[in-house]
């Protein structure tokens, strides 16, 4: 069990983002081809603590597979379930 209390959540950032056809446009190193999306902001919504996290309690690391996965929550919004293009999540167990 973690330290935090049951019944707690995690904040859950989805950031859109699209494809580029020059690197010179990318802002930040290793994502090259990749930006924020034109026109729409990164979101936040919350989950359950049990939703964000491994087994043993510890949140999901940041862009991993799992943290992608909450894009599918039912906290999630409608068009964050229904987007098409690149993207990746952040956790912020607070």
């Amino acid at each position: 069990m973690s330290e935090v209390e049951s019944g707690s959540s995690i904040q859950v950032t989805f950031h859109p983002q699209e494809w580029v056809d020059s690197s010179g446009k990318a802002h930040e190193r290793g994502r090259k081809q990749l930006i924020p999306a034109d026109g729409r902001d990164p979101v936040s919504f919350t989950v359950p603590w049990a939703d964000g996290t491994d087994p043993s309690g510890r949140p999901f690391e940041n862009e991993s597979y799992e943290a992608n996965q909450l894009r599918d929550h039912p906290a999630a919004p409608d068009w964050v379930n229904d987007w098409d293009g690149p993207y990746f999540v952040t956790l912020d167990p607070g």
